[in-house]
């Protein structure tokens, strides 16, 4: 089957000119993702990281 992954992007982040950035984060789902990003990154492949602790996204909105 086809998939697709997307990232969110915390802080000063360098991403390959292949990526497009489609949108944002507003201010109250800002806290979660400060949490994690204070749980430490692990390193990935090509100097990219990954958060130290497992996630999970249950559910997601856009308007």
């Amino acid at each position: 089957t086809n998939g697709s992954q997307f990232f969110i992007v915390y802080d000063d982040s360098p991403l390959p000119p292949d990526y497009t950035v489609f949108g944002t984060v507003d201010e109250a789902s800002l806290k979660p993702i400060q949490d994690l990003a204070a749980q430490g990154t692990i390193p990935g492949p090509g100097g990219m990281t990954a958060p130290a602790e497992e996630v999970t996204i249950k559910t997601i909105s856009w308007s």
